[in-house]
């Protein structure tokens, strides 16, 4: 009789200098029958050198111009390779270091490789290894779309074709020449995957780790935004929020027990709004906002500001920090108020911009304690769209998305951004057209599998 030798370490990071990627499989591992798949889909936490599906990517948060480390706290409480991220440095890790958010969405694209080989031809109910199926296509198709927009350029039509994301991987393999695929095919090999097996979904599920047809069409959306494919996107976030648009009125909730001033979100597993969950690998981390994000509130009256942000009182962290952080961890799966949002751009986008407006009024009346909110108006296209970018900017602050909407509103609209920092007296400037809004990637892969090219900088 086969045995399976604890399913859950499936996925570790080996020091074999023959492998690409530093994935390997440990122990004796023989998955057989449908329900084995079940928990090699359902490993959420990390565990045993796993990053589960859960745990995700964080390196962006310390890039945007959403964060502002004070130097009372820099040197004392953040690590050189967040210093490095957070001055756009020329290089993040050491020769021998690795990347942790590389590591994550690697690992899980192994796991999903795995299943999507596998289950279609194993023992057991057959809608069952469909759905099995399903989901790890969908789970592949985020771990993919988060590593190129990290370690390639924005999605530009004139360009993609030509443009280097990052390896794409198809088949649980561990050796072996992996070129970088460009970002025009990787964003196709994702609306393929999710297009395919949409409909092997169901439309909800009691564990927000598993992907349904919301978060596909979640996903879609996101993916059709970020290609400037307005059309699309718009369609696939009506079909998302058909499924389920529900949202919490923050005035309803529970103050914390800890931070009379902050609110008690339900943990992320439990989040009614999440609709796939995914916590950031660095969801611990302190987070300060900067002046700029802050002067977009209103501080007196949004929960989003008030509810969220807690002056901190204990040496070295006092100071202004994000503390949901630590009261529920920091959600940076599809979520939807993300997807509401990408509605009211689209809408803005193509002209639409009463009814974008709308929509931002429906998220905003449920962030707001007071009876003193004032519904948001516009007059054209361009007010409406600049009240979306600031919106989205508020909802989705330390969510994973700022970093890359910098990137896409450079791209899409000639946005001209450029970001500045000062820590410790030494000035950094990153300027619009500069190649380090691509992150570098991490010397110890490239040692390992030279073919894979270094992005300039």
């Amino acid at each position: 009789m086969k045995y399976i030798y604890y399913l859950m370490v499936l996925v570790v990071f080996s020091s074999c200098s023959d492998e690409w990627l530093d994935i390997k499989p440990k122990g004796k591992i023989i998955p057989v029958k449908v329900e084995d798949y079940r928990l090699l889909m359902d490993q959420t936490l990390f565990k045993s050198g796993s990053s589960g599906f859960v745990q995700s990517y964080g390196n962006v948060l310390y890039s945007t111009d959403d964060v502002k480390i004070p130097d009372s706290g820099y040197d004392q409480n953040f690590g050189k390779t967040s210093q490095s991220v957070y001055t756009w440095a020329e290089k993040f890790y050491l020769d021998e270091e690795e990347d942790a958010d590389w590591q994550s969405l690697y690992s899980q694209i192994y796991v999903c490789n795995v299943v999507i080989s596998e289950v279609l031809t194993t023992e057991g109910d057959e809608q069952e290894k469909k759905q099995l199926y399903a989901e790890a296509k969908i789970q592949r198709a985020f771990a993919y779309f988060i590593l190129t927009n990290i370690y390639g350029k924005h999605y530009n039509k004139a360009t993609a074709d030509l443009d280097l994301a990052v390896p794409l991987i198809t088949v649980p393999r561990i050796e072996g020449s992996i070129p970088r695929a460009t970002v025009a095919e990787i964003y196709k090999f994702i609306e393929d995957d999710v297009n395919e097996v949409i409909d092997l979904l169901p439309e909800t599920s009691e564990f927000n780790h598993r992907p349904t047809t919301a978060s596909a069409y979640a996903l879609l959306s996101r993916v059709n935004l970020y290609k400037a494919d307005y059309a699309n996107a718009l369609i696939a976030a009506d079909k998302c929020l058909e499924i389920n648009d529900f949202l919490y009125d923050y005035k309803a909730l529970e103050k914390n027990a800890w931070y009379p001033n902050v609110i008690d979100l339900p943990e992320n597993v439990f989040n009614e709004e999440v609709l796939l969950n995914k916590g950031a690998s660095n969801r611990y981390s302190l987070i300060y906002p900067s002046e700029e994000l802050k002067n977009l509130y209103d501080v007196d009256s949004d929960l989003r500001w008030k509810g969220m942000m807690e002056l901190e009182w204990f040496p070295p962290f006092a100071d202004v920090i994000y503390i949901v952080e630590y009261l529920s961890g920091r959600e940076i799966g599809l979520s939807v108020s993300e997807v509401i949002l990408n509605r009211a751009e689209c809408l803005a986008r193509v002209g639409d911009y009463n009814l974008a407006i709308d929509d931002l009024n429906l998220i905003r009346e449920k962030r707001y304690d007071t009876d003193t909110y004032v519904p948001l108006t516009a007059s054209n296209k361009d007010e409406a769209l600049q009240l979306v970018k600031d919106e989205r900017r508020r909802e989705l602050a330390f969510k994973g998305l700022r970093w890359f909407d910098l990137k896409r509103y450079n791209a899409n609209d000639n946005a001209n951004i450029s970001l500045q920092r000062t820590v410790n007296g030494d000035n950094y400037v990153l300027e619009p057209n500069s190649e380090r809004w691509v992150y570098p990637i991490a010397v110890k892969y490239m040692i390992k599998n030279p073919e894979i090219e270094q992005n300039p900088r």
